[in-house]
């Protein structure tokens, strides 16, 4: 009896291993090999990409461009770095460019230029590249043969006032329909056949009007531009440097601007230079007017802070 009972003792428990061993044949990517059965970590070696239980992006190297807490970094990310300063640095660059470029299309607000033809072909400049800053709101009231002699004459079909609103108007008039509140004046080329002094009194002149009818305008004088050497007028560049020379002093003396043009536009004999002259007269290229356009932006750099 006793046999049977350790019998029957064996029996049950050979049965009981067998589904054990069946269970663990059976599963699968079980290999001989309990190394290769088993995930392999990554390791945290002197790059610093991995730290187990924390997320990857979690895990980016910080500190300096060149090493971390964790060590030092890859060829790749030091380049990458380099490239996104680079990147960050541009947009900076970027963005202080156009808040400049804005500061000097304001600057120009409520602005108009008034003068004659060679200010007329500066108007025409600025409509063919109005994206600059300068020209974003600088207004013109300029006209062929215009000056500070003709200014007071009567209005009829033989004056030349500058035509606003689609008629001539005395130029005070027009000023404060435009809501002027600078003006930058170019006169003397149709001027000075009546000398320099006389010139610049009927200038002052012509200046009175415009205060007493806009009382607090702002006034800039841009200076009178040479002539090319073989032009036929009854003055020549010498005239033109002494009421220059007047005219400044005049500015410096009354508080108004003066923007100095002429200076640039000289050859090696102080005329007109031939590529600045478009008629060899008193005309002016495209190349002069950007001469005149770095002028007036380098004014308004110059006078920013003045802006209230």
């Amino acid at each position: 009896m006793k046999k049977r009972t350790i019998t029957a003792a064996l029996l049950i428990t050979a049965l009981s291993i067998t589904p054990v061993f069946n269970s663990y044949s059976d599963t699968p990517g079980i290999s001989e090999s309990t190394s290769e059965a088993l995930p392999t970590v990554p390791e945290t070696g002197s790059t610093g990409l991995y730290t187990p239980g924390v997320p990857q992006a979690d895990n980016a190297p910080t500190g300096s461009s060149e090493e971390t807490t964790a060590g030092i970094w890859t060829e790749e990310e030091i380049l990458r770095e380099q490239q996104n300063r680079a990147w960050l640095e541009e947009q900076n660059r970027l963005q202080e460019e156009a808040l400049h470029s804005q500061k000097i299309s304001e600057f120009f607000r409520d602005s108009v230029v008034i003068g004659d033809s060679v200010a007329q072909g500066f108007a025409n400049y600025a409509a063919n590249n109005g994206t600059f800053p300068v020209f974003q709101n600088l207004k013109f009231l300029t006209r062929v043969s215009y000056s500070v002699h003709n200014a007071f004459m009567n209005i009829s079909g033989k004056s030349k006032h500058p035509i606003y609103q689609g008629q001539q108007m005395y130029v005070w008039d027009s000023l404060k329909l435009m809501g002027a509140k600078h003006i930058y004046t170019f006169f003397g080329l149709n001027d000075l056949w009546a000398g320099a002094d006389n010139t610049v009194g009927k200038y002052l002149q012509y200046i009175a009007k415009i205060q007493q009818e806009i009382p607090g305008i702002k006034i800039t004088i841009v200076s009178t531009t040479p002539i090319y050497k073989s032009a036929k007028e009854e003055f020549n560049n010498d005239t033109i440097r002494v009421f220059n020379a007047q005219m400044a002093a005049l500015a410096a003396e009354n508080g108004w601007g003066y923007i100095d043009i002429a200076s640039r536009l000289y050859d090696s004999e102080g005329n007109l230079a031939k590529q600045y002259c478009s008629d060899k007269g008193i005309h002016q290229t495209n190349a002069a007017y950007k001469i005149w356009q770095d002028a007036f932006l380098e004014y308004a750099e110059a006078h920013l802070d003045d802006v209230t």
